[in-house]
C-alpha cells in the first residue's frame, strides 16, 4: 500500500519534476533519439469527478489513486478510428479526449498497489503517448 506522498518521493528520487501544481506533478521525459514527451500525474480520489451510479455503488470511500496522463494531438488532427486501433494494443491505459486534447491516461490505485505497480505504467504512458504522436502526427509537439 502506498500513499500519495509516497509516490511523490518515489517520483523526485527518480525523475525531475519540471512543475508542480496541487495534486499533479508535471514531467517532460526524453523518449527515443531526440523526442520527448510530456506527462502529468495527478492524485485522484475515487469519488471525485463525475461517474455512473454503477460506478459510485462500486467506489471505495477515501481511495486515492494516482492518474498517468500524456498528451498525444489535438483531436481534430488526427484519425480517431486509426488513433483507437492503434491504441488498442496497449496492456495498460486507453485513450480520452480532454479539452480537445488527446490523451493516453491510465490509472492505478495508491491503496492496492505498491510504488512498484507504478514505474511500468508510467513508462508505458509515456512511450506509447509518444509513439502515437509520432505514428499519427509525424510531431513531436508534447
Amino acid at each position: 500500500m502506498a500513499t500519495w506522498d509516497d509516490l511523490q518521493s518515489y517520483v523526485r528520487v527518480r525523475y525531475e519534476i519540471m512543475r508542480q501544481v496541487g495534486d499533479e506533478l508535471w514531467f517532460n521525459l526524453p523518449t527515443t533519439g531526440d523526442r520527448t514527451q510530456l506527462v502529468v500525474v495527478r492524485r485522484v480520489h475515487e469519488k471525485h469527478g463525475e461517474t455512473t451510479d454503477a460506478a459510485a455503488a462500486v467506489a471505495q470511500d477515501d481511495s486515492d489513486w494516482a492518474q498517468i496522463s500524456s498528451p498525444i494531438a489535438r483531436t481534430g488532427e488526427v484519425d480517431l478510428t486509426k488513433l483507437l486501433e492503434l491504441a488498442g494494443a496497449s496492456p495498460v491505459g486507453g485513450v480520452v479526449a480532454q479539452d480537445g486534447v488527446v490523451v493516453f491516461r491510465h490509472s492505478i490505485s495508491l491503496r492496492d498497489a505498491g510504488l512498484d505497480g507504478f514505474e511500468f505504467p508510467f513508462r508505458q504512458v509515456v512511450h506509447l503517448a509518444d509513439e502515437l504522436e509520432h505514428e499519427l502526427t509525424g510531431r513531436d509537439d508534447h
